[in-house]
């Protein structure tokens, strides 16, 4: 009861999406979820498979409004698999899903894309992924809300967040990201807020501050907003996709390059970066 009512807490202050974008997948397969829900897996998935995203949507949109930055992990060598989750505009029974189920339906989405890449592309490293309410989902199969429930996939490696729900009373607390060992990069905006629901963009950090150091990047981007990750128009998202690529091959594959690259990221004209 306590994991349900805290879930539509976070559901209620999570509402946004990113701008849409025209290209499709590379394909769409049906994912059975349990015995009683299956749901669409949108997939981009590249001739030789290196690596895997475990990609979570933003609360209300569906996959194909990132393809821009999915398209190009792809041609980076990444399969990036997102399911569509049961608050999605695009699930044909959203209305037979309360707020209050969404979370712990999602965290079931991502664990069956979970068996699904390992049935696939076995044995190929896995990086869990989201914007916004997703970048939740993806943290909490990094380790995160263990004092609600233990959803952390053994298979992941690394968790990259667009944007956070930044601060939830009640569930998005101090020990929130004490399980999140795992390196972790958030992308955020000194514009990212959502009127209502988050009115400072610092709190988007919070998954660096607050989880265990070692390999935490913060980048934050004067101008940036809730929205980055939707607008391969922006003038930013040039440089947030090369930081999120790096950060995938850093951390899913090895890449010693990419990896040292992070390593001498600092602040910029325009880009701020906390390490810990």
């Amino acid at each position: 009861m306590r994991m349900r009512r805290l879930a539509g807490i976070a559901i209620a202050s999570v509402m946004a999406c990113s701008a849409p974008s025209l290209a499709a997948p590379s394909a769409q397969v049906a994912l059975q979820v349990t015995p009683q829900r299956s749901t669409r897996m949108d997939t981009w998935v590249p001739d030789k498979v290196k690596g895997v995203v475990l990609f979570s949507t933003g609360h209300g949109s569906w996959p194909e409004k990132y393809d821009a930055i999915a398209s190009a992990w792809e041609a980076a060598g990444f399969a990036v698999i997102a399911p569509i989750h049961v608050d999605s505009m695009h699930y044909p029974d959203r209305d037979k899903f309360p707020r209050q189920a969404s979370f712990g339906e999602r965290i079931a989405d991502m664990k069956a894309a979970s068996a699904y890449a390992a049935r696939i592309w076995p044995g190929k490293p896995v990086i869990a992924a989201g914007h916004s309410f997703g970048t939740l989902t993806a943290l909490c199969l990094g380790g995160a809300l263990s004092n609600v429930g233990n959803f952390r996939d053994p298979t992941v490696r690394a968790v990259l967040g667009f944007s956070t729900p930044g601060r939830i009373p009640g569930l998005i607390g101090p020990d929130a990201y004490a399980g999140d060992t795992l390196p972790t990069m958030i992308v955020t905006g000194d514009e990212d807020k959502v009127p209502g629901l988050v009115t400072d963009w610092h709190d988007h950090l919070l998954p660096v501050q607050t989880s265990p150091a070692g390999d935490k990047f913060g980048v934050t981007y004067q101008g940036g907003s809730h929205e980055l990750i939707g607008h391969s128009s922006d003038p930013d998202f040039a440089s947030a996709l090369l930081v999120s690529t790096n950060f995938l091959k850093a951390y899913g594959l090895g890449d010693r390059a990419a990896r040292a690259a992070l390593a001498k990221s600092k602040d910029a004209a325009g880009v701020n970066w906390i390490t810990r």
